[in-house]
């Protein structure tokens, strides 16, 4: 790996590259896919693999353009894209070789019906991958600020009728996981996620306070404020509005940097 700025390389995010590099995917499940932006990662770490499915729910319109962009961009690849509940997915048991799921926990409305399913058309001895952000432990400055937008983008997707809920702790992420009752499970701890690694930024966002990344979070702040300007309880708009500006001066101060997060991978 190429020299890599300080944070990212004390971080476990090699380790989890080098542990992908040791699986052989097969057919893949990736749930909750969004932009398939876990796919991207997934296809330049994995020893190798035959072919994706990404689904998603797609409960808003901008999940909804995430998939369609997908589409066009893995055009050509062994990729496929479906709109789909993961509650009840509509797959054969036992029909994929690896299922995964990438910072998607605090989005699902039932996690244990959305996890059974995943283990339920995973083929026996198959590859469970989870990564999901956790809100507690040792957290800088920056990460605590990222935290502060992402619960209160949380609370503005939940008035609209969007499953969007606060950041697990750590525990809780384990106690998930556990209930799996997956065979060599091994759990990784990082502050960087592993696409970071193959980001041509990388150097420039090791700063938490670099300029594009605070532009494009002040971008995705006021971008909700405009979701949320015909909400019909206007004293909720208004406090939102300004919990949002404090959040701003709260990034201007201390940064952003993404949260901490698990990766954790086992077998059936």
């Amino acid at each position: 790996m190429e020299d890599l700025p300080k944070g990212l390389a004390s971080s476990n995010a090699s380790k989890i590259a080098k542990r992908l590099e040791s699986v052989s995917g097969g057919r893949i499940l990736d749930v909750a896919t969004a932009g398939g932006g876990f796919i991207d990662t997934l296809m330049k770490t994995l020893k190798d693999y035959d072919s994706f499915v990404g689904i998603d729910y797609c409960a808003s319109a901008t999940s909804k353009k995430e998939m369609e962009s997908a589409k066009k961009r893995f055009e050509g690849k062994p990729v496929r894209f479906f709109e789909m509940n993961a509650e009840t997915l509509k797959f054969e048991d036992e029909s994929f070789d690896t299922v995964c799921m990438s910072h998607s926990l605090h989005h699902l409305a039932n996690i244990g019906k959305v996890l059974a399913e995943m283990k339920r058309v995973l083929k026996n001895g198959g590859d469970f991958i989870l990564q999901e952000a956790y809100c507690d432990g040792d957290q800088t400055e920056a990460q605590k600020a990222d935290e502060l937008e992402h619960e209160w983008l949380a609370r503005i997707d939940s008035l609209l009728g969007i499953t969007h809920n606060k950041t697990l702790t750590k525990q809780r992420i384990m106690n998930i996981v556990n209930s799996l009752e997956l065979r060599e499970l091994e759990v990784f701890d990082s502050t960087h996620p592993v696409d970071c690694l193959f980001c041509k930024r990388k150097h420039e966002c090791e700063d938490p306070k670099n300029q594009a990344t605070f532009h494009n979070l002040i971008k995705e702040i006021d971008d909700a404020f405009k979701r949320i300007e015909n909400y019909s309880d206007l004293e909720t708009q208004n406090r939102l509005k300004e919990e949002g500006e404090r959040i701003k001066e709260t990034i201007a101060k201390s940064g952003s940097a993404s949260a901490s997060y698990l990766f954790i991978i086992g077998r059936t």
